[in-house]
């Protein structure tokens, strides 16, 4: 078996061969269990401050990318195994030799091999496998620091906290850009870096759009004209804010459609905070039938301003009296506010009033009247044919 496994093949021996296939192999097979075993080790490091509640969803987070890692890092270590095979073929010549006897004008050659390109996509794949393993990493850490803000109440953090991540993840993946260009590619990323001078410019107008929301997030962050959680109303567009990102707001319409409008309309375009009044409010109309007596009237009146004002959410005294004569009813208008920052929903408090109400008329009146029409006979009246003749 060791004669066998000495014999050479294109200039190597079957050892090489076969370390190759084993190492790649054992990379196959082992990348998820090991990659398990790292994420418990890496999970010790948050473990005082999260315990283990967090473990599933960091273990889901960073197995994949974890594993991908380690399996490129050994698949790497395996194809070294045939290196000198593959720095023998030769791909392309880069630079060529001077005729000249001096030395110093000579331009050396150098052969851009097999093993040369094969570096570089295992340095790519290692570079880019990692960066994606590290902004998994930043993203559970915000993960963890926003529900402790969303458990403590502090709707200031929880509005922070995903922009400082977006921001850093573009920072991250930018860097990382930098680095397979230099590394990669072989570009003198100083010389690149000074020569943006003029692209620059250029660039920050291509992106004018993206650089303006990204400045009126941070105006929103500064200004604090509504924080998450915060029922605003702008543009035709009304719900609660549920995320403040780094280009544009999520808002959450009582439809439960998710809106995303950009920063740059938030800061220019005028904006209604309804939490920061502390009430909304109600304004309706109840009808009460025709008929019904004064003590009637003022009953179903009081009736209704006395249940509205015992309800916990509802703030002030509520505004209830007999408005108008309608075609069909005597108009009784009800009018109170609710509290922004309760915890039962404002549909389902004015649901309950109404419950209220609909009990009242139908107790201390007669009811809801029905939109009615009489017909009367009677002979239509026409003087002007009269006034012409006299």
């Amino acid at each position: 078996m060791t004669q066998i496994l000495e014999q050479t093949f294109l200039g190597l021996s079957l050892y090489a061969y076969l370390r190759l296939v084993l190492i790649i192999l054992f990379a196959w097979l082992l990348k998820g269990v090991l990659s398990k075993i790292l994420a418990r080790l890496a999970y010790r490091l948050f473990r005082n401050t999260s315990g283990e509640q967090y473990y599933e969803r960091f273990s889901a987070h960073i197995n994949k990318p974890f594993g991908n890692l380690l399996f490129t890092i050994f698949a790497y270590i395996g194809i070294n195994q045939i290196a000198p095979l593959l720095e023998r073929v030769w791909l392309f010549k880069r630079g060529s030799a001077a005729l000249a006897t001096d030395t110093k004008n000579m331009i050396a050659v150098k052969a851009f091999t097999l093993m040369d390109l094969t570096d570089r996509i295992f340095f790519f794949i290692i570079i880019f496998t990692a960066t994606g393993l590290l902004v998994k990493v930043i993203s559970f850490i915000f993960r963890m620091l926003t529900d402790k803000a969303v458990k403590n109440g502090d709707r200031e953090r929880q509005q922070l906290l995903p922009l400082l991540r977006d921001v850093l993840r573009v920072v991250i993946w930018a860097f990382m850009f930098f680095v397979i260009l230099g590394v990669v590619f072989q570009v003198n990323v100083a010389t690149l870096i000074a020569g943006l001078g003029m692209g620059g410019i250029a660039v920050a107008f291509a992106l004018k759009d993206s650089l303006e929301n990204l400045l009126s997030s941070f105006m929103i962050l500064l200004d604090k004209p509504f924080v998450i959680g915060d029922l605003i109303k702008i543009d035709g567009v009304e719900g609660n804010v549920e995320k403040i990102g780094f280009r544009s707001t999520h808002i959450r319409t009582p439809e439960k459609t998710l809106v995303s409008l950009p920063n740059r309309n938030l800061i220019s375009n005028s904006l209604e905070n309804f939490s920061e009044r502390g009430a909304r409010r109600v304004r309706m109309v109840v009808g009460a039938t025709y008929g019904l007596s004064k003590t009637q009237l003022n009953t179903i009146v009081e009736q209704i301003s006395s249940r509205i004002q015992q309800h916990p959410d509802i703030v002030e005294k509520p505004n209830v009296f007999l408005e108008s004569f309608g075609d069909s009813a005597i108009n009784i208008s009800v009018a109170y506010f609710v509290k922004t920052q309760s915890a039962t929903p404002f549909d389902k408090i004015k649901e309950q009033i109404n419950y209220e109400i609909y009990e009242i008329m139908y107790r201390y009146g007669a009811g809801f009247p029905y939109p009615t029409q009489a017909q009367v006979n009677t002979q239509e009246i026409n003087n002007v044919l009269t006034d012409q003749a006299s």
